[in-house]
């Protein structure tokens, strides 16, 4: 265990911000006067290194050079780009200028690709080179998109793209000292987009203050320290690696260790190397861990603290096997996080998402929004005592905002149960919403970008469990009348308009869907069928279809 991560005191306490100084600019400036030569970033696929002082620094410039490209307070900006420094040095900028950030999964394409920057009304895209050409197959049509700024790769080739400007080489000419602008806490920051698992995905609305929650009311129930290393491997467009995980240790004055992506070969060598004590697992990840094969040096890590969510059956022989303590965070990008399972609680209660963090409050409700006794399963709603911690709507979705708000609460639509002794657990979702590999997946968006195949006549998608406690995505279609497309083809027109992830991995063609009187289709009957015999489905994996991503 690093010796220095357990003699250090919590970084963050009640009084640590004020709910007004909860703004990137204050917050990065705060910190790189206090601990100016302090390493807060380390890029281990280069090596480099970036000091509190200097991200402070860079970011400045990003922001002067956005600028001077005509990037406003208040103006949309796509971030199409992958883990790396130059994501958070111009999320930052972005940031500092008081204009909005609109990060954007970087599997998306075609449809949903166009969708994501059309909804959120983006008037530029950062982009990087190896995602110029996906980009610019949509921009015909996305005419409010009015510049985009190229993130060029060492070495690489500029591919097939629209006019565009060489961010990197503005930035490098631009000056680093502080502009100026007057950004609250208020301000809208970012537009986190939703799994859409009632419909099409929603833009959340991140106020700075929102943000930065995510690190301070973490950090307070979680015991952050200012001595820990934050090992990041989940993308930065997600709302965990961005602000659960970066967004904690900036405001804890921590340090942040930035991988390109979770790889369970490199996973062990990387948390050794970096001498990193905090982790967050989403999905299936530590079934992958737990999976492989034991090792005398699996607890030779600094790991302390590891959030699991979900958390396996096994976690407690997890905690053992790799000398850490599992811990646990509920929460949603709809609104933040607000839950906490820490290592103090007892360890019989591991698997519960903890209890509510200072300043949230979670009720169990039925479904007409009373709440539940002890004991009893209901839809989890949400509270926050504060202005300006949760998020503020939907984007351009006031019909959407008003009803996940009904009676002054947000409702979730996940359900809970609080035991008789305050602890709570999650126990599924109301949602249509499929969970893969750490991903949330519209069904929705699924079912809608297949109809638009030519051939297809109706279609119904759904969550297919797995042994790892996983879930696959299955397809049931109909075809139209005449047609003798196959399931390969209808993968290769998925693959050309969705997120690789979302791409169905069992398929199965029927002449009908069976529909209730209202003429809702009866997926639990659907996934029922295709769960009793995964044999009557085709399997996507098992016909050796390689998805690209």
């Amino acid at each position: 265990m690093n010796s220095s991560a357990t003699t250090d005191g919590p970084a963050i306490h009640a009084d640590t911000y004020a709910l007004r100084d909860l703004s990137f600019p204050k917050v990065l400036a705060r910190q790189a006067k206090a601990q100016p030569d302090k390493v807060f970033l380390t890029e281990i696929a280069s090596g480099r290194r970036f000091t509190f002082a200097e991200i402070d620094r860079w970011s400045n410039r990003v922001a002067d050079a956005l600028a001077a490209e005509g990037v406003g307070r208040g103006s949309h900006t796509g971030l199409f780009m992958e883990n790396s420094a130059e994501h958070l040095a111009v999320f930052f900028g972005i940031g500092k200028l008081g204009a909005v950030s609109v990060p954007v999964n970087t599997a998306a394409r075609g449809e949903l690709l166009r969708y994501y920057l059309r909804q959120s009304d983006c008037e530029s895209v950062v982009v990087d080179e190896a995602l110029l050409e996906r980009l610019a197959e949509v921009l015909p049509e996305l005419p409010l998109v009015k510049r985009v700024l190229v993130v060029h790769g060492k070495g690489s080739k500029a591919a097939v793209a629209p006019p565009h400007v060489d961010l990197l080489a503005r930035v490098a000419a631009a000056s680093d000292g502080p502009r100026g602008d007057e950004v609250r806490c208020s301000d809208l920051l970012m537009l986190a987009y939703t799994s859409g698992t009632t419909g099409p995905s929603k833009g959340s609305m991140l106020s700075h203050a929102a943000a930065l929650t995510y690190g301070t009311s973490a950090a307070e129930a979680q015991g952050y320290r200012a001595s820990d290393v934050f090992y990041v491997c989940l993308p930065l467009f997600h709302n965990n690696a961005l602000l659960a995980a970066t967004g904690a240790a900036l405001v804890c004055g921590a340090s942040v260790v930035l991988s390109r992506r979770f790889s369970v070969s490199r996973f062990w060598d990387e948390i050794r190397q970096s001498r990193s004590t905090i982790t967050n697992f989403l999905g299936a990840m530590s079934s992958f861990l737990w999976s492989s094969p034991p090792s005398p040096q699996d607890a030779d890590n600094d790991l302390r603290l590891v959030s699991m969510a979900p958390t396996p059956r096994y976690a407690a022989e997890f905690e053992q096997r790799f000398g850490l303590k599992a811990m646990n965070n509920y929460g949603l990008s709809d609104f933040g996080m607000v839950t906490s399972f820490t290592e103090h609680e007892p360890r019989d209660k591991l698997g519960s998402i903890g209890k509510p963090r200072r300043g949230f409050h979670v009720r169990i409700v039925d479904d007409d929004d009373f709440e539940l006794p002890a004991g009893e399963v209901g839809e989890m709603v949400l509270q926050s005592d504060d202005p300006w911690r949760a998020t503020t709507g939907y984007y351009k979705m006031p019909e959407a905002t008003l009803a996940a708000n009904r009676n002054q609460w947000f409702h979730t639509g996940d359900r809970g149960m609080r035991d008789a002794d305050g602890y709570l657990w999650f126990v599924d979702r109301k949602k249509d919403c499929i969970r893969r590999r750490g991903e949330n997946i519209s069904a929705f968006e699924v079912e809608q970008i297949i109809a638009t195949h030519p051939e297809v006549a109706n279609a119904a998608v759904f969550p297919v469990a797995t042994a790892t406690n996983d879930e696959e995505v299955g397809a049931i279609v109909v075809r139209r009348p005449g047609t003798t497309f196959s399931e390969a083809e209808l993968v290769e027109h998925c693959q050309r308009n969705m997120a690789y992830f979302m791409v169905p991995r069992y398929i199965r063609f029927v002449d009908a869907l069976p529909t209730t009187v209202n003429q809702k289709v009866e997926k639990f009957r659907l996934r029922q069928a295709l769960e009793a015999d995964l044999s009557q489905a085709w399997d996507r994996e098992a016909a050796g279809v390689v998805l690209k991503r």
